[in-house]
């Protein structure tokens, strides 16, 4: 995985773009629907993202 961009960059754009309770929000329904910020170690499932668009777009729907 070659990530071109900072994960907390990604966290910050999404709640400046949408506001904070809407990125908690969000993570709050991904985690009850088994998305997970650490899985294994410091891996997790948005982890996988070489675009922060696509991560920007799981975080608001939780598909890929």
């Amino acid at each position: 995985m070659s990530v071109r961009f900072s994960y907390a960059y990604a966290f910050s754009l999404f709640a400046k773009k949408y506001g904070e309770g809407k990125l908690i929000d969000c993570l709050e329904r991904n985690e009850k629907n088994g998305i997970v910020y650490h899985r294994d170690g410091i891996n997790g499932d948005y982890d996988d993202f070489d675009d922060v668009n696509e991560l920007l777009n799981f975080i608001m729907t939780g598909l890929r």
